[in-house]
C-alpha cells in the first residue's frame, strides 16, 4: 500500500553538491501517488532547499497547471486554490491510467548584470533597500550586487531570466504507459515507470532540453522524512546525455530530483536563460 504524504510535516533537505542552487525550488507533492478516486489533491509551492516540502509561497510566474492523461492529451486544471504559502491543485483523473501533473515552464526571476573590472555583478534596481556603505577605511566591494546608480557609464550589461518547472506522475489503477515528454524547455523524463519503483530498483530517466538529451546538467536528489533518519540520503551528479541516468534507491520514500541547466561557470558571463526542473516520485517497499 502506497503511503499518503502529510502536507504540513517539516522535512529536512540533505546536503547537496556545491553546484546546486541555494535558492528556492518549485515542487509538487500529491496526497497520494495511487489515487482511487477520479481526482487527486496536490500541493504546489516553492521551498528553500534546506526545508524541503515546507512551503514558503505558491509557485509563481504566469502559466497554468496541466494534467496529461494516459491518451497523451493535456488539459488545463481549473480547480486551483492559491493561498499565501502554497497552491492547492485538484487534478481530474477521468479513467484508470498514469497521469502527469505539471506546473508547466514558468518564468521566474529576471536580472540585469553588469561587467565591472572583469567581474559580472548583479545590478540592483532603483527603489530597493540601500546597500550598507563601506566602513571607514574599507574599500568598496568589487563583487556581489551593485546598485544601478553605481554602474559605470558604458559598462557591458546583459539580461538573464530563470525558469522553473515541477512535475509528478500518479497512477489510478495498475501502472500502465505514461505520458511522453512535452519536448519544450527543461524536463526530467522518466524511462522507468515513475509509479512502479521499489527499493533496490534502478530508476532510469533522462534530462531533456527542448526534447534533446542535455549534457552537463547538474542533478541533485533529496529524500523526504530524513529529519530523524540514522543515515541521510545524498546523491548528486552531472548528466552525460545519451541513454540517460540510473539511480538505485535502497530505502523506500518520497524523493525529488532537481535538474539545472546550463551549469554556471565561475567567472563566466551569466547565461540569458537558466532552467530548473523538479520531479517528485515515490519508491515503495
Amino acid at each position: 500500500m502506497r503511503r499518503l504524504i502529510g502536507f504540513t510535516a517539516g522535512l529536512a533537505v540533505l546536503a547537496l553538491a556545491p553546484a546546486a542552487s541555494a535558492g528556492h525550488m518549485a515542487y509538487l507533492a500529491p496526497l497520494t501517488f495511487a489515487p482511487h478516486r477520479d481526482m487527486v489533491t496536490v500541493q504546489a509551492a516553492m521551498s528553500e532547499e534546506a526545508h524541503m516540502f515546507v512551503p514558503d509561497f505558491p509557485i509563481r510566474g504566469a502559466g497554468d497547471f496541466m494534467v496529461t492523461g494516459p491518451d497523451g492529451v493535456a488539459a488545463k486544471i481549473t480547480s486551483v486554490t492559491v493561498l499565501k504559502e502554497m497552491a492547492i491543485v485538484e487534478a481530474p483523473l477521468a479513467s484508470e491510467g498514469t497521469y502527469r501533473i505539471s506546473s508547466g515552464e514558468r518564468d521566474g526571476r529576471s536580472a540585469k548584470w553588469a561587467r565591472i573590472d572583469g567581474v559580472w555583478r548583479m545590478v540592483r534596481g532603483a527603489g530597493g533597500p540601500p546597500r550598507p556603505s563601506p566602513a571607514p577605511g574599507e574599500a568598496p566591494r568589487a563583487e556581489g550586487p551593485i546598485d544601478e546608480a553605481a554602474v559605470p557609464a558604458g559598462a557591458e550589461t546583459l539580461q538573464s531570466i530563470s525558469t522553473q518547472r515541477a512535475d509528478l506522475y500518479v497512477t489510478r489503477g495498475a501502472p500502465k504507459a505514461f505520458p511522453k515528454p512535452v519536448g519544450q524547455g527543461l524536463e526530467i523524463a522518466p524511462l522507468s515507470h515513475p509509479n512502479d519503483l521499489y527499493a533496490g530498483d534502478a530508476f532510469r530517466f533522462q534530462v531533456l532540453v527542448d526534447g534533446q538529451p542535455a549534457v552537463g546538467a547538474t542533478l541533485s536528489i533529496v529524500r523526504a522524512n530524513d529529519a530523524y533518519a540514522a543515515q541521510h540520503f545524498t546523491w548528486s551528479g552531472t548528466t552525460k546525455g545519451g541513454a540517460g541516468e540510473a539511480v538505485t534507491f535502497d530505502q523506500p520514500g518520497v524523493y525529488v530530483i532537481q535538474a539545472q541547466y546550463p551549469p554556471r561557470v565561475e567567472g563566466a558571463a551569466p547565461v540569458a536563460k537558466s532552467m530548473t526542473a523538479t520531479l517528485t516520485f515515490e519508491v515503495s517497499r
